[in-house]
C-alpha cells in the first residue's frame, strides 16, 4: 500500500511538472514576437510544397546579436495618444531603451526624409507621412533613441516574395519596441522593389519596429499572398543599389528564407527634423 502511494505521489508530481512546463511554453510562444512578414506569407504561398521553413518559429537569424540593456516593460494596455494615433504597450520589454512616444495633440502629416546607413552604403528613404502619419511618428521616436542604430537585417527571402527584414535589435525576429499600432496606408498597397513596409505578428493593427525593403518586385503568388496586410512606410529614393549589394549573395546555407548571407548591418538609422 505504502509503495502504491509513493508511485501515486511520484505519477502526480511528474503530470505536475508537465502542466507547468508546458504553461510555461505557450506562456512564452505568446509573448514573443512571431513577425510574419515572412513566416505567415510563406506559409500561404508555399502551402502544400512539402517544404519546411524552421526558420518561420523565430522571425530570423539563429544567432542572436549582442545583447543590448533593455528598458523595462510597460503595463500591457498602457496607451499614448497623438493626434488620432494610438500607441499601446503589448507587455514586453523592449529590446532597445525606448519609451512610447509623447502624447501630443496632434501628429505631424507631412513627409519626411529617412537616412538608412549600413555596411554596404548609404540608402535614403521619403517616409509618408500623409498617408501613414502614425508609423512615421513612430519612427521618429524610435530613430531618435537610436534604436535602429547597430543592428543587423535578420531575415532575406528569395521566393514569391523578395524582402529584407530588419528593425529587431536582437537580431533574431522576435524584438520589437514594446508597443504597437494600427496598419496605415494598405488600400491598394502595391509592395514593389524600393517599398518599405512594416512586419507584424500576423495580425492586424500589430506594428513595432520591424520593417521590411522590397528589393525586387514579387511574382503573381507572393502579389497575392502579400495582399494589402502591411502598412506601407516609404520609398527608397536613393541607394537601391546598395540594397542590391546587401541581397546579391543570397542567404546563408542557400535557402529561400533565411538570415542574409552577406550580413548587413544597419549602423545608423536618422529622420530629418521637419521645418517647423
Amino acid at each position: 500500500m505504502t509503495t502504491s502511494q509513493a508511485r501515486r505521489k511520484k505519477e502526480l508530481a511528474r503530470q505536475r511538472a508537465q502542466r507547468l512546463a508546458e504553461r510555461e511554453v505557450l506562456r512564452r510562444r505568446r509573448k514573443r514576437r512571431i513577425i510574419a512578414t515572412v513566416s505567415g506569407v510563406l506559409v500561404v504561398v508555399l502551402a502544400g510544397t512539402g517544404v519546411a521553413f524552421l526558420l518561420a518559429d523565430t522571425g530570423g537569424s539563429s544567432t542572436p546579436a549582442k545583447a543590448t540593456a533593455a528598458a523595462p516593460a510597460v503595463k500591457k494596455g498602457t496607451t499614448t495618444k497623438v493626434g488620432t494615433c494610438v500607441y499601446t504597450a503589448d507587455g514586453t520589454a523592449p529590446s532597445k531603451p525606448v519609451s512610447l512616444p509623447k502624447p501630443a495633440a496632434a501628429v505631424a502629416k507631412t513627409p519626411v526624409t529617412a537616412t538608412i546607413t549600413t555596411n554596404y552604403g548609404i540608402m535614403t528613404a521619403t517616409l509618408d507621412g500623409a498617408n501613414a502619419p502614425c508609423t512615421v511618428h513612430a519612427f521618429e521616436t524610435l530613430t531618435a533613441a537610436k534604436y535602429f542604430d547597430n543592428t543587423a537585417c535578420h531575415r532575406q527571402t528569395a521566393e514569391n516574395i523578395y524582402v529584407l527584414q530588419c528593425g529587431d535589435p536582437t537580431g533574431t525576429g522576435n524584438g520589437g519596441p514594446g508597443f504597437d499600432y494600427a496598419n496605415e496606408n494598405t488600400k491598394n498597397a502595391k509592395y514593389d522593389r524600393g517599398v518599405i513596409a512594416m512586419a507584424n505578428t500576423g495580425a492586424a493593427n500589430t506594428n513595432g519596429s520591424q520593417f521590411f525593403l522590397i528589393y525586387k518586385n514579387p511574382n503573381a503568388d507572393g502579389i497575392k499572398a502579400l495582399g494589402t496586410n502591411y502598412t506601407v512606410l516609404g520609398t527608397v529614393t536613393k541607394g537601391l543599389d546598395v540594397l542590391d549589394k546587401i541581397t546579391a549573395k543570397g542567404i546563408t546555407g542557400g535557402s529561400t528564407n533565411g538570415a542574409p548571407a552577406s550580413k548587413p548591418k544597419i549602423l545608423s538609422f536618422t529622420i530629418t527634423p521637419r521645418s517647423t
